[in-house]
């Protein structure tokens, strides 16, 4: 299976690519699938980082190296393309074409990649835009039930400021400590401190009304108001200066729009599902009467998409699990559905079902042809 993916990153929009045989891994949730650390692939080393628990907030739970070792991960062997941007999604019934071009520039010549679906994974503030240079054009539109769901389902804005000091001022057995605002439009502002990996780094979170405005305002500006936080806290002798501080602006991320979604008023959970389902082109004029409807082309995961999980990483992880499986049904035919049995099976034959789910290596040559296309996000 020939697989092309078209990503939306942090640093700006990539390509990577990837040719090989369909490997259809065996992939296994617990019975208790409420985190990451109850997924478990059956394969490929790379996603092993992934394997972590998360109930506890504490520093043993948090990837090394930042997130940052996710993306490495899971684009290891791939060719990856930096500063290509996804501008256009064309599909019918033949197929689906995208259109990318590098992303600082709107007007020079479009690289074009065909295939046979393409799974959209771009953020839900970037599926929400409409102008360039964040808004991928569909063609045909997306269906008005598609369509009404992205506006629907809100989208919000969580920002961070990461503060470095040389020393601990703070409790060090406390996990997180908050502050409420005196007004009723700071109580999103500098709201929660948290305490990372019990060293001299705090991370706060900006969030609501304050978190558009400081998208709007310098870092120094933004640093300055945390120290003025943290010392009506703990006292003006106490605090120090940050030697070191990252301050996150995540609206104004052409490759993001914001942070993560959440039901807006007017909205319910069944919007994340209809954000999940595929899309099928409309069938052409000239159709064979009789013919059965268009396949799905177009394919959508990410938090966004994923009702039980939303907002979350494993939610974004699980929901391209569930979209992979599903373009594998279609494309290669079913392979995570169990065997269909005859009533009875003779002792003869050695069949064990069980050990016939979910499993193919990569000697399969059946639909080795086909290929995908995907438009996707980091985190």
């Amino acid at each position: 299976m020939e697989i092309v993916l078209v990503a939306a990153a942090e640093t700006g929009a990539l390509v990577a690519m990837v040719d090989e045989r369909a490997n259809r891994r065996n992939i296994r949730l617990s019975d208790n699938d409420d985190d990451a650390s109850n997924i478990s692939v059956a394969v490929p080393k790379r996603l092993a980082v992934l394997r972590s628990t998360w109930r506890r907030a504490t520093a043993s739970n948090l990837f090394r190296n930042g997130y940052s070792c996710v993306p490495v991960a899971l684009s290891e062997g791939l060719d990856i393309r930096l500063n290509t941007a996804a501008r256009a999604v064309r599909y019918g019934v033949n197929g689906v074409e995208v259109w990318a071009a590098p992303s600082r520039s709107l007007h020079t010549n479009h690289t074009v990649y065909k295939a046979d679906a393409v799974l959209v994974t771009l953020p839900l503030g970037v599926l929400k835009a409409s102008a360039p240079p964040s808004a991928v054009a569909f063609n045909p539109p997306l269906p008005d039930w598609k369509s009404q769901a992205i506006q629907r389902l809100g989208f919000g804005n969580l920002n961070k400021v990461v503060l470095c000091f040389e020393r601990i001022f703070w409790d060090p057995t406390a996990n997180l400590f908050g502050h409420v605002g005196s007004t009723t439009a700071s109580r999103g502002e500098l709201f929660l401190f948290w305490n990372l990996y019990k060293a001299p780094v705090l991370l706060a979170l900006v969030a609501g009304e304050a978190a558009c405005v400081m998208e709007n305002v310098s870092d120094d500006v933004i640093i300055g108001r945390c120290i003025s936080v943290l010392k009506t806290i703990f006292g003006n002798q106490v605090v120090p200066q940050p030697r070191e501080s990252v301050v996150t602006r995540w609206r104004a991320d052409p490759w993001a729009r914001g942070s993560y979604s959440f039901v807006a008023v007017g909205s319910s959970g069944s919007d994340y599902d209809l954000l999940a389902a595929p899309v099928a082109p409309p069938a052409p004029p000239n159709y064979p009467p009789g013919t059965p409807s268009p396949q799905p082309r177009v394919f959508f995961a990410g938090e966004h998409t994923i009702r039980n999980y939303p907002a979350t990483v494993h939610g974004a992880f699980l929901s391209g699990l569930r979209e992979g499986g599903r373009i594998a049904d279609q494309l290669c035919g079913s392979p995570y559905a169990p065997p269909t049995m005859p009533t009875t099976v003779p002792s003869s034959t050695g069949v064990s079902s069980s050990n016939n789910t979910a499993t193919t290596n990569n000697n399969n040559n059946n639909n080795s042809n086909s290929n995908t296309t995907g438009t996707s996000s980091a985190p």
